[in-house]
């Protein structure tokens, strides 16, 4: 999934198809899929830790998405390596090595990244359908040299895609409306194995977010300068950007993912920094403008959002009541409410990002880090 930051905030999300009614509205009954794990697995939301496999320290997870129960993908990096300078700050950082994973069978399965060296991060991905997956993220090609780094996956290793001349700067969203890249100025669509220009970027200085729905419903949201703390959203509906009125969070403020829908509504998730302990974000577009929605009491930051198969809204953040446990609130009935959430186990602090839904069980996914060890993974499946 798109989530575009220059400071290379990600996460994950899959678009609803169109036609699907409101949030709004009464929610669909769920398809039998969903409906079966409900009665399986009890109620959405407990997410519960998945063993993941072996990583050289220091290692970083920043994307998740899912195709099916077996097609579900982690990206990251491993193996970076600190080196210490004479006095603090002078240091340098080795890059580590790339990591793409699938959840397979009940195991984890690696796969050839066509044209990648050792040093790379990867991240972005996602997963359009079970064979078919697109990765985004850097190669270093020397200690000061790095490029954007595409790569398809087809059934049983993952092919570099050429990118336009010029680029610098890559982010890949991949769903049912098509694969879409965005780079540091312009945007493109996937055509016939080519990537065709759709069009230029505002000029907003610093991006925090982009999500296309279809080529004629586009939102992205950043800041206007370097001497501007203010933020923009603008909307491109096929012809050109306008932009938006947009109640303003605070100083500080970011967002971190936004979800268009069907209906022409949209809704909009980050944090605030202003007062040194963060507050959550949590915006919605009416078709008119963007205005803050409470959120439920207890979170401070909240990171991505995404729509699930009956229609169920989901956005995760960090619980500043119960740090242990990941923050998670959804959507439903018109409004938005608190899930309660399982700590992880012996860890006191867990700060959860990049979110994703299984398009066939309905299931969640959210990748996080904790204050003892490596990133986690988490799923109510």
């Amino acid at each position: 999934m798109l989530r575009l930051t220059l400071s290379g905030a990600l996460a994950a999300g899959v678009l609803a198809a169109a036609g699907l009614v409101s949030p709004a509205a009464a929610s669909p009954a769920a398809p039998p899929a969903v409906a079966a794990r409900t009665a399986l697995l009890g109620t959405p939301g407990d997410l519960r830790r998945v063993s993941l496999p072996f990583f050289w320290p220091n290692n970083y997870l920043y994307d998740v998405s899912a195709a099916s129960p077996d097609s579900v993908w982690i990206a990251g990096t491993q193996g970076e390596l600190v080196v210490p300078g004479p006095i603090p700050g002078t240091g340098r950082t080795i890059p580590g090595n790339p990591v793409v994973r699938r959840w397979k069978d009940g195991g984890w399965v690696e796969y050839p990244l066509g044209g990648l060296p050792s040093h790379a991060t990867i991240i972005g991905v996602d997963a359009v359908a079970p064979e078919d997956v697109w990765i985004s993220g850097t190669k270093h090609v020397t200690e000061n040299s790095h490029q954007p780094y595409v790569a398809r996956f087809t059934g049983s290793a993952f092919t570099q895609v050429a990118l336009p001349p010029g680029t610098t700067a890559a982010h890949v969203q991949a769903d049912a409306s098509g694969v879409w890249l965005s780079t540091a100025t312009d945007l493109y669509r996937w055509t016939d194995g080519t990537w065709a220009h759709l069009t230029a970027l505002p000029e907003l200085r610093w991006q925090h977010t982009l999500r296309v729905r279809s080529a004629d419903d586009i939102w992205l949201f950043g800041e206007v300068s370097d001497y501007s703390d203010t933020l923009e959203a603008a909307h491109w509906d096929g012809t050109s950007w306008t932009r938006s009125t947009l109640h303003q969070p605070g100083r500080f403020g970011t967002i971190t993912d936004v979800l268009p829908l069907p209906s022409g509504e949209a809704w909009a998730v980050g944090v605030n920094w202003s007062d040194g302990g963060g507050r959550p974000i949590l915006l919605h577009w009416d078709g008119t403008a963007w205005e803050s929605v409470p959120v439920p009491a207890g979170l401070n930051s909240l990171g991505s959002i995404v729509r699930a198969p009956d229609g169920t809204l989901w956005a995760n953040g960090h619980a500043g009541d119960q740090p242990a446990a990941p923050g998670l609130i959804r959507y439903r009935g018109g409004a938005w409410e608190r899930v309660p959430t399982p700590a992880v186990p012996n860890r006191s602090n867990v700060h959860v990002d990049a979110l994703t839904v299984d398009p066939v069980s309905g299931a969640l996914w959210t990748l996080g880090t904790v204050n003892i060890g490596g990133p986690v993974l988490l799923s109510d499946r």
